[in-house]
């Protein structure tokens, strides 16, 4: 039997669609930057929207967008949490203190929580607020009417996640960043090509 053969018979096979202990597989990397596009459209569009000083008329068109987003990031968010709590967390790819693993584990939570949090606050404020669930004419859900308890806590949810939101968002570039770039270890690199 020669060397090569031998060497290929004790490899052991991995499978690059699913996650192991130490790398994401291709669905996990899929998965976070397909939700990551449509939840930054939708949460941009949102900072907008409240902040961009258009009238009520100017807002319609990017209404549209942000709730069509919303939708996107709610029906992709399922799967992309389902995924992530059926796959786990890989562990770290070099030694960490554990105050930063735990830190770390606790912003990808929180951000896994705001892909789903965000879409159903807005949308549960659209429809107990007494409005359908409409997106360019199209009508996804139905008013049951206006549900004023729901509409408040709904209201004070997508109002107040945004910058709750935003420092998760520092803290995980951030964080995959100081990795790259100054621990220089392979975390950034597996959820990428590499």
């Amino acid at each position: 039997m020669s060397e090569h053969h031998q060497t290929t018979d004790h490899t052991p096979m991995t499978n690059t669609l699913t996650d192991d202990a130490m790398r994401f597989g291709s669905v996990s990397k899929l998965n976070h930057w397909i939700s990551a596009a449509l939840f930054l459209g939708a949460f941009g569009l949102g900072i907008f929207i409240e902040n961009g000083g258009l009238s009520r008329e100017a807002i319609g068109p990017y209404m549209q967008w942000h709730k069509a987003f919303g939708v996107s990031v709610l029906i992709y968010g399922l799967w992309r949490v389902g995924w992530r709590v059926a796959s786990g967390f890989p562990k770290p790819v070099a030694p960490v203190p554990a105050w930063q693993d735990k830190s770390a584990r606790v912003v990808h939570i929180g951000l896994l929580v705001a892909i789903l949090a965000m879409p159903i606050s807005g949308i549960a404020m659209n429809l107990a607020g007494g409005r359908d669930l409409s997106i360019w004419g199209l009508t996804l859900l139905s008013s049951p009417g206006e549900i004023h308890w729901l509409d408040t806590v709904a209201e004070t949810v997508h109002g107040a996640a945004p910058p709750i939101i935003l420092l998760l968002l520092v803290l995980h570039i951030g964080g995959a960043l100081k990795h790259h770039f100054i621990d220089r270890d392979a975390t950034l690199r597996r959820m990428t090509a590499g």
